[in-house]
């Protein structure tokens, strides 16, 4: 095949949202109001914002591309909504070169994320896209009916990892279920065992910025941000399970428990506990998970939990038996949900190799 290689800035053009006055927002529809979206509201819809359809030019349609422009994590490729579309969002417009669906599945590939991700400019705790590295960035130009093809192979096989994701979602759920008949209900503050924060029993500190350490293959060492994995490492920064919780941003609060040796970047925060007879670590991620902390903080312009504000957070402590029993459901749950989905065929790893052929020209 002799299709070419051209700049991404070439057949694709980039438009920034715009930030009406906050004056102007309504929280229930209206006539002629349109749907204001920002980066959150791709996840959900509890915060519904409206301004005047007069008061902003910049709308997008529900199969536009959108791209978040700061994190962390920064450069999400996002898509599904319409409306009007704020400064931290920007719309990628492609030529008549380019197929729309072709271009979403392209920017969504994990080497031009981590690329974005390791450039980006640190302001105030977020981060900013390179956009002289994201034009430049070539791109694999086949005839349009080609690109159409490969869309096509591409959205049947995120339509099966997206079937893994419900799976993992409805486990989830489950555990969330399990997790309120043991030990209560955190954010109600109910529970019959007593509140009290974890200081002085689990340690707390920053995680590291994995630039020096990113493998352009996939490794056993997973890397962790804010909001789970984004890229692998060729050495580990933690050894043992910990806990991490994002640190600032969209992700502020997002916790996650992993399950060995990883690297962890500064976006989040490392919970390692120090007292094993009082806290097991499956129980902790949950508490924190289930708690409110992440709804108290992420209203805020800038939404951020320090490592004083999950130390003291109160949680149920009950015997390290009862959080030991919940840990064993846990690891017993995802045992069959892992058994289940060998079975779903296309996991991460297996789309992102997918996605790697199609856009090197061998699908």
């Amino acid at each position: 095949m002799s299709w070419p290689i051209v700049e991404l800035g070439s057949v694709v053009s980039f438009v920034g949202g715009s930030q009406p006055p906050k004056s102007t927002f309504k929280f229930e529809p209206e006539d002629d109001y349109v749907r204001l979206l920002q980066i959150r509201d791709y996840k959900s819809d509890k915060n519904l914002t409206f301004i005047p359809e007069s008061s902003t030019k910049k709308f997008c349609k529900k199969d536009d591309v959108m791209i978040g422009r700061y994190g962390p994590p920064v450069f999400q490729i996002l898509r599904g909504l319409e409306g009007a579309y704020n400064v931290a969002l920007m719309k990628a417009v492609p030529s008549e070169k380019v197929d729309k669906d072709y271009l979403y599945y392209f920017l969504k590939q994990d080497k031009l994320f981590r690329l974005i991700d390791s450039l980006s400019q640190r302001t105030a705790g977020q981060s900013g896209i390179d956009m002289d590295a994201l034009k430049s960035y070539p791109m694999l130009l086949p005839p349009l009916e080609e690109q159409k093809r490969i869309a096509a192979i591409l959205d049947k096989a995120d339509a099966i990892r997206q079937k893994r994701k419900q799976a993992i979602e409805l486990a989830d759920e489950f555990l969330r279920s399990v997790f309120l008949d043991m030990f209560g209900d955190i954010p109600a503050g109910f529970s019959k065992y007593p509140l009290v924060g974890c200081r002085g029993s689990v340690k707390a500190a920053s995680g590291k910025s994995s630039k020096g350490v990113i493998s352009d293959s996939s490794t056993d060492i997973p890397i962790y941000g804010g909001n789970g994995i984004n890229g692998y490492a060729t050495e580990a920064l933690y050894s043992k399970p910990v806990v991490i919780v994002g640190r600032v941003g969209q992700q502020c609060g997002i916790t996650t428990l992993t399950d060995g040796p990883c690297w962890v970047t500064d976006n989040a925060i490392v919970l390692e506990i120090t007292d094993l007879k009082k806290y097991d670590a499956a129980y902790l991620a949950h508490a924190l998970k289930h708690s409110p902390l992440r709804d108290s903080v992420k209203r805020l312009d800038l939404p951020f939990v320090n490592q004083s504000m999950i130390l003291d957070y109160k949680i149920p402590l009950p015997p390290i038996s009862e959080q030991k029993k919940f840990g064993s459901i846990r690891k017993n749950l995802l045992k069959h949900l892992s058994l289940q989905q060998k079975g779903i065929g296309i996991s991460e790893d297996n789309f992102q190799v997918l996605s790697q052929q199609a856009f090197s020209g061998q699908l």
